[in-house]
């Protein structure tokens, strides 16, 4: 683990991804939480950087803060990995989901980004409410939710977003957060019978460039530890650095 190229991560996803419009202070940390967009879970949950006293404990903080909240989910994620891991265990009926942490630090391998424009955030919509409705807990109103998320995050951080097109449709997107020297590539997704035709690899590689071009010089994507994508963001020079833990309970 890179703790310097780590914590420079967890930095930037503190200014934007991992934010809300309003806090509240835990003895565990931090609740973020945006009242006016509650279905959007990175926007609401518990950011863990203290040490831990026991799971259950830290089971009741959630319930508290998010009951006071008014919110039906529970989630919390864990700066370190393995406190998050001891919570998982110690907290059954909890989701738990890993994520590893990947820093650009190699020279990535040549790939073509002609069939990739710049389509800002409109342009992308109809691509990721097809792809965000095709998950089970895809409903309308999540998706509306989780897109009404991008302007709010542009107080914060620039917004930037790329899809590759066949016949003019957008068949895979990704978006580019940036703010002086730090540049996070996000929200990659191929339309599933678009797959495996090198669209993700584009957009990524597209977005990187981007990045590079107006001055970034720490580029990073968070990836889920446990599927194939950060195979395909290795091709492209990202390296893992870390990794965190995310605990989840869906409300009903």
């Amino acid at each position: 683990m890179t703790v310097d190229h780590l914590e420079r991560a967890f930095a930037f996803l503190r200014r934007g991804d991992v934010r809300g419009t309003a806090e509240r202070p835990s003895r565990f940390g931090v609740a973020v939480l945006t009242p006016e967009l509650p279905l959007r879970y990175d926007s609401n949950l518990l950011y863990v950087d203290r040490p831990l006293a026991t799971p259950e404990e830290l089971g009741a903080e959630a319930d508290r803060i998010f009951s006071e909240a008014g919110l039906r989910h529970r989630a919390i994620l864990f700066r370190d990995a393995e406190d998050g891991e001891r919570a998982a265990a110690g907290l059954p009926g909890w989701q738990a989901e890993r994520h590893v942490v990947m820093v650009q630090l190699r020279e990535p391998e040549p790939v073509e980004t002609e069939g990739v424009a710049e389509l800002g955030h409109e342009g992308v919509r109809a691509a990721r409410e097809r792809m965000i409705s095709s998950y089970e807990w895809g409903t309308p109103t999540v998706a509306a939710q989780l897109l009404d998320y991008k302007p709010l995050l542009e107080r914060w951080v620039s917004v930037r977003s790329f899809g590759a097109l066949e016949d003019g449709v957008v068949v895979s997107y990704a978006d580019l957060y940036a703010g002086g020297d730090e540049a996070q590539i996000e929200d990659v997704a191929t339309l599933p019978e678009h797959r495996g035709r090198g669209h993700a690899k584009a957009v990524v590689s597209r977005a990187a460039e981007e990045a590079r071009a107006s001055g970034a010089g720490f580029v990073f994507l968070v990836a889920d530890a446990e599927d194939w994508p950060q195979e395909l963001y290795r091709r492209l020079g990202f390296d893992i650095v870390g990794q965190y833990v995310k605990l989840l309970r869906r409300g009903e």
